[in-house]
């Protein structure tokens, strides 16, 4: 057994054979083999990745760098859902052949830009009801030709309505209409004739009867175009008998449409003649009533 000298070595010759000594040169062999082979292969540090990996599970997930780290992980997922969400409704509107399609496909927060040629189509398909309702043709042709329009911008408002933008280059709006399912419901079409009635009989009519002569001036102060909208057949006003003595507004607009009521006085007892207006047009004849009374 090889003795270990701890006194200082006095000659050259004992300090050598003391360096070059067989324990001092396997320790310098084993660091050399240890460092030559860490550079080589990285066995260190994939070891630690190793039981780093190995133990992840059970250690605490705090820290500021595993915190960022989550935040985002999580911001690329939401993130992700959201352009997948948004291709998704593009496809969707691209598809769409009417109005109702394209709404029951956009959800409340998401939009797209609806191409001319295609919103165009759609509004075609539309009912004349409906058509007028959403926005007038005349109005429509002048924004499509306009050289002002750059984009259709579509916003969902959830439970199938839209919100439609016609906006310039500079993101301005030009015109906004809105898109809701009471634009597809249908109107009470035609007329209906209550024999002993009065104006006074219907609830809908309170505050809203007007003097037939009044409610006739309000009425003829209006653009022919307007006339024709208010009442579509107004010959059936003079096919009854009696003279009108009194007119009344409905107090509910249903599809477009507004109710119009007409006392007739035939002798000793009155009737009651119902019609459709359009509302545009009812409201115009509502401002010009005002305006009278003043």
């Amino acid at each position: 057994m090889m003795m270990i000298q701890w006194y200082e070595p006095f000659t050259i010759t004992e300090w050598l054979k003391r360096l070059f000594s067989l324990l001092n040169m396997a320790i310098v062999l084993l660091t050399f083999i240890f460092v030559f082979t860490e550079f080589k292969y990285n066995w260190c540090e994939k070891s630690i990745g190793s039981y780093l990996a190995l133990t992840n599970s059970t250690r605490p997930e705090t820290g500021t760098i595993w915190q960022t780290g989550d935040k985002a992980s999580k911001a690329s997922t939401h993130l992700k859902k959201i352009v997948d969400k948004q291709r998704s409704t593009t496809q969707h509107a691209r598809k769409s052949t009417s109005f109702q399609e394209l709404a029951s496909g956009i959800n409340l927060g998401e939009w797209i830009n609806l191409d001319k040629d295609q919103f165009k189509k759609m509004y075609l398909k539309l009912p004349d009801y409906a058509a007028d309702r959403l926005i007038p043709s005349v109005k429509l042709i002048y924004l499509l030709n306009s050289t002002e329009l750059d984009r259709i911008f579509v916003e969902g408002q959830g439970n199938q309505r839209l919100k439609i933008f016609f906006l310039n280059g500079d993101n301005l709006v030009l015109e906004k209409i809105e898109l809701s399912n009471d634009l597809f419901e249908t109107p009470e079409m035609g007329t209906r004739f209550v024999m002993g009635a009065s104006l006074d009989d219907f609830e809908e009519f309170k505050d809203r009867i007007y003097p037939a002569d009044r409610f006739f001036k309000a009425l003829i102060d209006l653009s022919f175009d307007k006339i024709n909208d208010l009442i579509e057949d107004p010959d059936i006003l003079l096919e009854k008998n009696g003279e009108i003595v009194r007119a009344g507004i409905w107090n509910e607009t249903k599809a477009g449409y507004i109710k119009l009521g007409f006392e007739y006085k035939d002798g000793l007892k009155t009737n009651v003649l119902l019609v459709n207006g359009k509302e545009w047009a009812v409201w115009e004849l509502v401002i010009n009533l005002k305006g009278s009374s003043q």
